[in-house]
């Protein structure tokens, strides 16, 4: 009877103690699925193929290579390939994940029980979704359809490139006949700049759209690839590294093509996987008549050669080569979101801003051939 009796708990400390065994169970599953996460990681990089069952780049492959991006190894990755395969979205327990219509309506004061977001006014888009989103960039850019390869960053990186080989010698025995012969390396800084997009919302879109996800993601990956269209374009034309025409070579006609792709094989190149033209010279060519006016068609020696056009390219100009060896888009693995609230009071406008950084570097200018229609 001496035994004195615990005192029942306060409310506060109930909820407390039930607070702590959550905590402790959640540190337990999170520590068993990261266990479970790292062997399905390590089974996919002994199969080289993810668990949804699409092919993983290859490091193996020629002109690849692997990095190290948040801690996973990721290959340089191929038109054919996706970032996405590489990240998975974060556990979520039955909550919807991380998108970016919740984000704009918290960040507006437009929430709701369903919405999936916390962060409001700025946020880094988790990897699962910027990976999906750097995928929609690569579609929809014309230099990555052209074959470039994309190599995703962490911080700015430098990588080597090759000015010049080293010569080959035929030796004869007890002959002094092999002379030095070094290869020439230069360094390629990558380093990509800032691209910003700004997206104008109305207080009535942002409420009443129920694809408003699916809007922003489309708008802001379109946006981003047709500015790396153009940036890299220009970068393309102004190097002084990629050969170019000697004379004229017509961009309009077919012939003037395979005369382009015949100067870039007398150049020790390989023949042509794909031409970028610009849009208008693009028209003219497939709309070549023959003196009968029958259409003259593509010739059976350019048909492997994929014939790309963008209103980026000037006119009368064109690039062709072997663009998996000659061009590489380096992007940074990271997207941030702004929304600047009431940017335009007088008509109930938010802006969105989204920014990320990427840039095409050429790696190979040996691998290009710059076609013109004139030569000055």
């Amino acid at each position: 009877m001496n035994q004195q009796m615990e005192k029942p708990s306060t409310n506060g400390e109930a909820v407390q103690k039930v607070m702590d065994a959550f905590t402790s169970f959640k540190a337990s599953h999170d520590e068993k699925f990261n266990g479970l996460q790292e062997q399905a990681d390590r089974l996919e990089e002994i199969l080289n193929r993810p668990l949804n069952g699409i092919p993983k780049a290859e490091v193996s492959q020629p002109n690849r290579f692997a990095v190290t991006v948040s801690g996973k190894i990721v290959p340089v990755l191929g038109r054919e390939d996706s970032l996405s395969n590489y990240f998975r979205p974060q556990p979520s327990y039955g909550e919807p994940e991380w998108n970016l219509e919740d984000f704009v309506r918290n960040s507006m004061g437009i929430s709701s029980r369903s919405n999936s977001v916390l962060e409001r006014g700025s946020s880094t888009v988790p990897e699962f979704l910027t990976s999906r989103i750097i995928d929609d960039i690569r579609a929809k850019n014309t230099l990555i359809k052209s074959g470039a390869l994309t190599l995703p960053l962490d911080g700015k990186t430098v990588i080597g490139r090759i000015d010049t080989d080293p010569i080959a010698y035929l030796h004869a025995e007890g002959v002094d006949d092999i002379d030095l012969s070094l290869p020439v390396f230069s360094p390629v800084e990558l380093d990509p700049g800032l691209i910003a997009v700004q997206i104008p919302l109305s207080v009535e879109t942002v409420s009443d759209s129920s694809n408003l996800d699916l809007l922003l993601r489309t708008s802001i990956a379109a946006a981003v690839a047709k500015k790396l269209d153009t940036l890299g374009i220009a970068a393309l034309l102004a190097d002084a590294n990629i050969p170019d025409s000697a004379i004229g070579e017509d961009t309009e006609t077919w012939i003037g093509l395979i005369t382009a792709a015949g100067s870039h094989i007398a150049l020790n190149g390989d023949w042509p996987k794909a031409v970028i033209s610009n849009a208008g010279d693009y028209t003219k060519r497939i709309s070549q008549l023959g003196g009968d006016g029958h259409w003259v068609s593509k010739p059976p020696e350019l048909l492997p050669m994929s014939d790309l056009f963008t209103t980026s390219m000037t006119a009368g100009k064109s690039i062709m080569g072997d663009f998996e060896k000659g061009l590489l888009l380096g992007m940074r693995q990271e997207l941030r979101l702004e929304v600047v609230r009431w940017h335009q009071p007088g008509s109930a406008s938010h802006l969105l801003v989204a920014y990320m950084r990427g840039a095409f570097y050429t790696v190979q200018p040996g691998s290009l051939y710059r076609q013109l229609k004139t030569v000055v």
